[in-house]
């Protein structure tokens, strides 16, 4: 497996905004996204976003605010449950959802990359 240099960035320009992305669009710095990085991620991941989404995303960005941790799937199926009721409280939704998993949630909402080899 080839590994990245997770030193390398690129620059992305969104109506004269930029962001600066890590080699797996990740974005940089948590505390630039805004719902203008979240839409043009959710579009690169072929994702429309809904209303479940967009909470999913808040309370993934909310979650790592307060913690500085990765909230695990658990708690946001929980949430899920909470908000839209128990049938969409599950794994198999929050993956209707987020097809890539965990980490494509976490990339939308512009959390940072979880430390990893590649």
């Amino acid at each position: 497996m080839e590994c990245f240099d997770p030193t390398v960035s690129q620059m992305l320009t969104l109506e004269a905004k930029q962001y600066l992305l890590n080699h797996k669009k990740y974005l940089k710095d948590f505390s630039e996204w805004d719902e203008q990085i979240r839409d043009w991620l959710a579009s690169q991941e072929g994702i429309d976003l809904t209303p479940e989404h967009l909470h999913t995303v808040v309370f993934l960005r909310n979650s790592f605010s307060n913690n500085r941790l990765h909230p695990v799937i658990r708690k946001i199926t929980e949430e899920l449950a909470k908000k839209f009721g128990k049938e969409k409280g599950t794994i198999k939704y929050f993956h209707e959802l987020f097809p890539g998993g965990i980490h494509q949630a976490y990339l939308i909402a512009g959390l940072p990359m979880q430390d990893s080899c590649c």
